[in-house]
């Protein structure tokens, strides 16, 4: 039964990604061919699929054969968020390797992950949960009896950059945990080479914007290229 459901998450974390795909090649073409309105639409869309992903990805780690038992999951499952849960699943893994490493290097390890979690997991958290349930534009609070100003105007201010960069992040520090749990022999290795790039990734890309995605997809070869075939077809159609 344990299988038969780390298959199901599998499956539909794949599935998700092939829609991500999607999304990022129509956001592309929206940007090339400047058509705003509907790079908006694709943004609360990836948003809507980013929220999913997070859910189906984190279960798809807990239930990965030789990762937790079932008491661990059953414990982590506790939580009364994900991000809780979260907490618990890092916590748990570290108790997994108490026994192979020095504690000068887990509380080094914990630490890292500890706050990559706390900034780019736990923090957007209130915004993905109102993008999961439908409060795109006006957000309220938790009780849905008065206006979120502050969240309402962060949804505004949201971009297809921003959620791409959310997504890259999650995906490589869930890289990270995984090592943590089934690589007990490698992990040394392992985890210094995901964390490394999750740490490069996340320095790299803390200047990226729309504007910086626009440049760069506006400034590509590939966009000249089809930009000039457009220009002599177009001639085509007139002569």
């Amino acid at each position: 039964m344990a299988e038969e459901i780390y298959r199901a998450y599998v499956s539909n974390v794949k599935e998700l990604e092939k829609h991500r795909n999607v999304i990022v090649q129509l956001a592309n073409r929206a940007i090339r061919e400047n058509k705003q309105i509907e790079l908006n639409t694709l943004t609360k869309v990836y948003a809507l699929i980013y929220s999913a992903y997070v859910e189906d990805s984190f279960l798809k780690l807990i239930h990965t054969p030789q990762a937790f038992t079932e008491i661990e999951i059953m414990d982590i499952q506790r939580g009364r968020n994900l991000e809780e849960k979260w907490k618990k699943c890092v916590e748990l893994a570290f108790m997994k390797i108490n026994n192979r490493a020095n504690l000068g290097e887990i509380a080094n390890k914990k630490q890292t992950l500890n706050r990559i979690l706390d900034k780019y997991i736990i923090a957007p958290s209130q915004m993905r949960n109102k993008i999961a349930h439908g409060q795109w534009s006006v957000c309220l609070n938790g009780d849905c009896t008065k206006i979120n100003e502050q969240i309402s105007k962060e949804m505004n201010k949201l971009d297809f950059v921003k959620v791409d960069r959310l997504f890259s992040i999650y995906k490589k520090y869930q890289q990270c945990v995984l090592d943590l749990l089934v690589s007990l022999r490698t992990h040394y290795r392992d985890y210094y080479a995901n964390i490394t790039e999750l740490e490069r990734y996340v320095k790299e890309t803390e200047s990226w914007t729309l504007e910086t995605k626009k440049d760069k997809i506006l400034s590509s070869l590939k966009y000249k290229h089809h930009k000039s075939i457009r220009k002599m077809n177009q001639r085509r159609g007139v002569e």
